[in-house]
């Protein structure tokens, strides 16, 4: 029953991760920010 749990919050950590990198990649000034922010969401989810 826990592993259940679990996953429900693993992928709401992940989504709200995911948010959050979307909303730093908009905001991002620069196009190197936003290469620097794509490199960091890839490097995460391996």
């Amino acid at each position: 029953m826990s592993s259940i749990v679990d996953r429900v919050r693993q992928r709401r950590l992940i989504n709200r991760q995911n948010r959050a990198i979307d909303r730093a990649w908009m905001t991002a000034p620069t196009q190197s920010m936003r290469d620097e922010i794509a490199i960091f969401a890839q490097r995460r989810n391996i």
